[in-house]
C-alpha cells in the first residue's frame, strides 16, 4: 500500500483556497502513486476556527466544499472537516472514494487545556473510527484518530489499543498539532509507545503553517509495525510525504536545533501572519539593542529585505554606539533606514505636562514619553504607508512589566513575545552562526541591555538568572516557595512571582505573539487582571 500524507497549510475561513490546495495536492499524491491521500484535521476550515462555527453558514460552506472534493475523488482519501448532526457540531474525519463519501468519524477525545477549547464548540464522537475499505485490491481495516485520540494518558478510553483490540489493520491520526521547542520528540515518544502497544502501523498527518498566534510545524510521520520511522515530513514546509508500506526503509532522524527552530517557527508565524491578513510591509522601531535586531531579522527573511522599514528614534540618552549599532544592522540586513530624532518632541510633551508635575521628584512617568513618542511614531507611519509595526519585547520583559504601554509595547505582532530574553541572546548567536558572519552586530550581543530613557541607565535585572525562574514560574508553575526550597532567593522569586501576577494587565493589551514555548502568553494562559493571590510561601 502506498500512503501519502499531505501536510498543507490552509487558511481559516478560506474555503475556496483551501479546496484547490486539497485537490491540487490529492492529484498530485494520484500522480505518483498513491493507494491513499490523507491530509490533516479541519483542512477544510482551517484550525482553529475558533466562534467562526457560530457564523451563519459556516458549518454549510464547510460541507459544501467536502461534497465537491468528494465528487473528485477516485482513490480514496481521508481528511478533516466539521460535521453537524441533531443540532451537535463535530470534529470530524471524511473516507471519501469513487464520489461518495462513505464513512465519517468523529473525534472521541476533545482537549480542552492550553490553547485548546474544543469541549467549548465540540461534542466528542461516541465510535471508534473503524473503516473497512479496499485499496490495492485488498481490504483494509483503517482505525482513524483526529489529533488528541493520539494523546490520551489523562483519558480513560486508550482509543489506539482500543482500535487494535476491534480489530484494525493499522492507525491513521490526523492531527492540527501546534508546534512549541522540539514538539517532535514527544510526538515520536508517543507514536512508537503506541506502536509497541498494538503492533500496528501508525501513520500521522499534521498541519503545517501559522494561525495568529499558533504555528503548526508538519513534521508528519509513519512508523512500521516494528516502531521503526519509516517516513517524516519536513519541519515548517508544506510537503506530500510518500510512504510505500511493502518497501519503506528506516529513516534517521535530523539533528536537534533548538534555537534553529524557533527562529523559523517564528519566520513561519510572521510570513503567514502577513500573508494571511493582507499585509505586505513591516516597520519596526531599531534601538541598538539585541531585540529588535533579532526581530528585524526575523523580519526580513520572512517579508523580504524590500518590505521591512528601520526607523532609529534616539533621545537625549541614546548613546553613539546604539545609533552605530541600529544603523549597521539596517546595513548587514539591507533594509529601509530612517532616523527620526525625538528630543523636541519630548521636550514639548515635557513642557505641556510641566505645571502638573511640579513638586514631584523626575521618574518612570517622564521616561515612558520617550517610548509614547516612538510608539506613536510608529503607528503614523503605519497608518500613513500602511506598514505593520513589529513590537519588539521579549518574553521575561513581558513578564514582568519591563515594557510601556502604548510605547514600545505598540504593534499588530509581537514577534518574540514568547522568547525569553536568555534565548533572545541564544537565537540570536544561532543567526550569526548560520550566516557565518556578524548579521547582528556582536555588540548588539555583548553590550549590557538598556532601555537609555535615564542616563547611564541598565536593566534592573541579571537575566541570566531571572529568566530561568520567570519560565520556572510561567511554564511550570512553580510557587515561590518551591524555587526557595531549591536553594534560589527568596526575596527574589516572591518579587518575580508578584511582578508576574500585577502586570497582567498589560499583557492583555499587548499585540498577538506567537508561540514556540510549551506555555505562551495569551489564550493558553489566561489570569485574571483582579488577581489577589501572592503564590504560597510556605
Amino acid at each position: 500500500m502506498k500512503v501519502a500524507l499531505c501536510q498543507v497549510n490552509p487558511t481559516v475561513g478560506a474555503f475556496s483556497s483551501n479546496k484547490e490546495l486539497i485537490l491540487e495536492n490529492y492529484n498530485k499524491a494520484i500522480d505518483g502513486g498513491a493507494d491513499l491521500v490523507v491530509f490533516p484535521e479541519m483542512v477544510i476550515t482551517g484550525y482553529p476556527v475558533a466562534d467562526l462555527l457560530y457564523e451563519k453558514g459556516f458549518i454549510d460552506e464547510n460541507m459544501s466544499v467536502l461534497g465537491d472534493i468528494t465528487d473528485k475523488t477516485t482513490v480514496p482519501l481521508i481528511l478533516g472537516y466539521i460535521h453537524k448532526e441533531n443540532g451537535n457540531l463535530f470534529n470530524s474525519a471524511a473516507v471519501c472514494v469513487n464520489g461518495k463519501q462513505i464513512y465519517h468519524y468523529d473525534k472521541l477525545l476533545l482537549p480542552t487545556y492550553d490553547v485548546f477549547d474544543e469541549d467549548r464548540y465540540f461534542t466528542a464522537g461516541t465510535e471508534l473510527g473503524l473503516c473497512d475499505l479496499e485499496i490495492g485490491g485488498k481490504s483494509v481495516k483503517l482505525g482513524l484518530e483526529i489529533c488528541e485520540d493520539l494523546w490520551d494518558a489523562e483519558y480513560e478510553c486508550k482509543v489506539s489499543s482500543e482500535l487494535q483490540k476491534a480489530g484494525a489493520d493499522c492507525i491513521i491520526n490526523i492531527s492540527a498539532s501546534p508546534y512549541h521547542e522540539l514538539r517532535l520528540n514527544e510526538r515520536l515518544i508517543l507514536v512508537k509507545n503506541k506502536v509497541q502497544e498494538t503492533n500496528l502501523p501508525f501513520y500521522y498527518c499534521n498541519l503545517v503553517g501559522a494561525q495568529d498566534e499558533l504555528v503548526f510545524d508538519g513534521q508528519s510521520l509513519a512508523m512500521n509495525g516494528q516502531g521503526e520511522l519509516i517516513g517524516l515530513g519536513k519541519i515548517f514546509s508544506e510537503e506530500i510525504i510518500e510512504i510505500d508500506t511493502e518497501s519503506s526503509t528506516c529513516i534517521d532522524l535530523p539533528n536537534n536545533d533548538r534555537e534553529g527552530e524557533m527562529y523559523h517557527a517564528l519566520l513561519l508565524g510572521v510570513k503567514d501572519y502577513f500573508r494571511k491578513t493582507g499585509h505586505k510591509e513591516a516597520v519596526i522601531g531599531l534601538s541598538g539593542g539585541i531585540d529588535s535586531a533579532l526581530v528585524a531579522c526575523i523580519a526580513a527573511d520572512a517579508l523580504g529585505k524590500e518590505n521591512v522599514h528601520g526607523v532609529s528614534m534616539p533621545s537625549v540618552f541614546s548613546s553613539e554606539h546604539s545609533k552605530d549599532d541600529a544603523r549597521k544592522l539596517a546595513d548587514n540586513l539591507g533594509i529601509d533606514y530612517q532616523t527620526i530624532p525625538i528630543p523636541v518632541i519630548v521636550d514639548e510633551y515635557e513642557k505641556t505636562l510641566q505645571p502638573y508635575f511640579e513638586k514631584t521628584e523626575r521618574n518612570v512617568a517622564e521616561e515612558n514619553i520617550q517610548a509614547r513618542v516612538r510608539g506613536n511614531l510608529l503607528m503614523a507611519l503605519s497608518n500613513k504607508h500602511h506598514w505593520l509595526v513589529l513590537s519588539t519585547g521579549n518574553k521575561t520583559e513581558l513578564a514582568l512589566g519591563y515594557c510601556t504601554l502604548y510605547g514600545d509595547m505598540s504593534g499588530g505582532l509581537a514577534v518574540i513575545s514568547d522568547l525569553s530574553k536568555v534565548d533572545v541572546y541564544g537565537v540570536s548567536k544561532w543567526v550569526n552562526k548560520f550566516a557565518g558572519f556578524e548579521r547582528i552586530p556582536e555588540n548588539c550581543i555583548t553590550k549590557p541591555p538598556s532601555a537609555e530613557l535615564a542616563p547611564d541607565q541598565v536593566d534592573p535585572f541579571d537575566y541570566d538568572i531571572v529568566s530561568p525562574l520567570v519560565e520556572s514560574i510561567i511554564e511550570e508553575r512553580r510557587s515561590p516557595s518551591q524555587l526557595a526550597a531549591e536553594g534560589h532567593e527568596k526575596a527574589l522569586v516572591e518579587d518575580l512571582y508578584q511582578k508576574i501576577r500585577i502586570n497582567e494587565y498589560k499583557r492583555r493589551q499587548a499585540a498577538p505573539g506567537i508561540r514556540v514555548t510549551n506555555k505562551a502568553f495569551g489564550t493558553g494562559r489566561r489570569m485574571p487582571i483582579v488577581n489577589h493571590y501572592k503564590g504560597k510561601n510556605s
